[in-house]
C-alpha cells in the first residue's frame, strides 16, 4: 500500500513527532511494508535531518515559490495568486495522469514528480496539527490547493488528529467546508473540534475523536518504572527540563509586556527550583538546532537567562543541539519534572512518565490537561504573572505524588484512544480479507 502524508513541516520537531507516530500507526493498520511518503514544506532541508524518510515536495508551495507566479503576483497585486496556483496545479496533475508522455514545462522538476507520488498513492493523508481555523487563514490557504488536487484524482484526504475551528464564514473557509464533506475521516482531539467540524460537514458520520497521535509513541514500561520509584528519594541532583518558545500574542498586554511577564515567569520558576529543591535545569525544547527553520526555543531561552540571579545561572544548561524524536525522548527520560511551553514537548514528556508544568499558548494545551484532571496547573501565557506563577511551580512541586499518578493513569489512557486509530484505519480503508473479523482460509 502506498501512502502519501501532506502538508508536514518536519522542521518543526513536534511536526515530526506527529510523523513518528503517523508512521507508527499506519504500519500497524496496514503493514510493515506499507510504503509512505511524506510532502514536506522544506523537503530538501528535512530529508537531512530525517534520512529515515522518504520526502517530496509540497507542490503548491513550490508553484508559488516559482518565478512566474511570483512576478504574476506582482503585477496583479496577489489578486490573482491563488487561482493561478490552483489552475497551474491541476493542470501539472492533469498533464501527469492523462498525458504522462508528453514533455511540458517543468515535467522533469520536482512538482511533477510529487505528483507522480500523488497518483499513484493509494491512500492520501492530511497531518495531524492545529492548522485548520480562523486563526490561522494562511496556513489554510496554502493547503486548500493540495486537497482540492487530491479530490481532483479521486483520493479525497484523510485528516489526522486534529484541534479543529473555530471557522470564519469567507471563501477560504466555503472551500474548506467542501473538502470536509468528501473526506473519508477526520480524526479530532477533542468534542469541541467535533462540534466545529461539524459545522462545516453538516454530520458527524466521518468524524472521529481520537487522542493526539503522538501519544502512539508512549511507553508504558518507563512509567511503571517511574511508579515503583514514587516516593523513594533519588540520589543525586533533581533535573528539571523547560522547554520555552517565541511568542508574540500577549492579547491587551501586548507583546513587549507579555514577553517580558513571560520570561520573567520562567526565570522565578527556575530560581525556585535551583534554589529551594537544588535541581539542575536544562533548557530543551522540540524547536532547536536547525538553522533553516524560523524557530529557535534556545534563543527564547538566552532571553530567560538575562532574568537569572549569577548564582543561578551556574546550575541552568541551554541544551541546544538538534534530535529526531528518538533521540529527543531518549533525552527527556533523564528529567524528573517538566515546565513546558510547546504543545508536543509536553506530550513528549508525558509519553515517557515525566511530569508536566504547561504554559497554555492554545487551546490544545487546557483541553490536553483537562483530559488529565490536571487543569488546575495550566497557565495562559497572557495572564501569566511571575510571583503566582512561581506559587504555583511550589505547589505543583510539593504535589508530585499527585500530579504524577493523574499523569501517569491518563496518559496510558490517551496511548489507547491515540491507538484505536489503528483499528478505525483498518474498518475504513484495509483490503476486506485484512479487516478486523475476517475469516481466515
Amino acid at each position: 500500500m502506498k501512502i502519501i502524508v501532506e502538508t508536514t513541516v518536519f522542521l518543526n520537531g513536534g511536526d515530526a513527532a506527529i510523523q513518528a507516530a503517523t508512521k507508527r500507526i499506519l504500519a500497524a493498520a496496514f503493514g510493515d511494508h506499507v510504503e509512505i511518503v511524506f510532502a514536506d514544506k522544506d523537503a530538501h532541508v528535512a530529508k537531512r535531518y530525517y534520512p529515515g524518510n522518504t520526502f517530496i515536495c509540497f507542490p503548491s508551495m513550490q508553484i508559488r515559490e516559482s518565478r512566474a507566479v511570483r512576478l504574476m503576483s506582482r503585477l496583479t497585486k496577489g489578486r490573482l495568486e491563488p487561482q493561478l496556483i490552483y489552475s497551474t496545479l491541476i493542470a501539472a496533475t492533469f498533464f501527469e495522469r492523462y498525458l504522462s508522455w508528453l514533455k511540458y514545462p517543468g515535467s522533469g522538476g520536482a512538482v511533477a514528480q510529487a505528483l507522480r507520488k500523488y497518483i499513484a498513492a493509494d491512500l492520501i493523508v492530511s497531518t495531524g496539527g492545529t492548522y485548520l481555523s480562523k486563526k490561522h487563514p494562511g496556513p489554510v490557504a496554502r493547503r486548500l490547493p493540495e486537497y482540492e488536487r487530491d479530490i481532483f484524482l479521486g483520493k479525497p484526504p484523510v485528516f489526522f488528529t486534529q484541534s479543529m475551528g473555530p471557522f470564519g464564514e469567507d471563501r477560504i473557509f466555503r472551500r474548506l467546508a467542501r473538502v470536509l464533506r468528501k473526506s473519508p475521516l477526520i480524526l479530532v482531539r477533542d468534542r469541541e473540534s467535533m462540534a466545529f467540524a461539524k459545522e462545516l460537514v453538516g454530520h458527524t458520520g466521518n468524524i472521529e475523536v481520537v487522542a493526539d497521535s503522538v501519544f502512539a509513541l508512549t511507553d508504558q514500561d518507563t512509567i511503571e518504572r517511574r511508579r515503583a520509584m514514587l516516593g523513594v528519594k533519588k540520589s543525586g541532583r533533581l533535573k528539571i527540563a523547560v522547554s520555552v518558545r517565541q511568542w508574540t500574542d500577549f492579547g491587551g498586554r501586548g507583546s513587549d509586556v507579555g514577553r517580558a511577564k513571560y520570561h520573567q515567569s520562567i526565570a522565578r520558576a527556575v530560581t525556585w527550583f535551583v534554589e529551594e529543591v537544588e535541581a539542575e535545569v536544562t533548557f530543551v525544547s522540540t524547536c532547536q538546532g536547525i538553522p533553516e527553520y524560523r524557530f529557535n526555543d534556545s534563543d527564547t531561552a538566552r532571553d530567560v537567562l538575562m532574568y537569572l540571579p549569577d548564582h543561578v545561572r551556574n546550575s541552568v544548561v541551554i541544551d541546544s543541539q538538534f534530535r529526531d524524536t528518538e533521540a529527543l525522548l531518549r533525552k527527556i527520560e533523564e528529567f524528573d519534572g517538566a515546565i513546558c511551553t510547546r504543545m508536543h514537548m509536553c506530550v513528549l514528556c508525558l509519553c515517557r512518565g515525566v511530569p508536566v508544568l504547561p504554559i497554555c499558548y492554545e487551546r490544545k494545551t487546557a483541553d490536553l490537561f483537562r483530559s488529565l484532571d490536571l487543569e488546575e496547573y495550566v497557565t495562559s501565557i497572557d495572564k501569566i504573572e511571575p510571583d503566582s506563577f512561581r506559587d504555583l511551580v511550589e505547589r505543583w512541586w510539593k504535589n508530585q505524588e499527585t500530579v504524577a499518578e493523574r499523569s501517569w493513569r491518563g496518559t496510558l489512557e490517551l496511548r489507547d484512544s491515540a491507538l484505536s486509530t489503528v483499528g478505525i484505519l483498518k474498518d475504513r480503508f484495509a483490503p476486506p480479507d485484512a479487516r478486523p473479523g475476517a475469516e481466515s482460509s
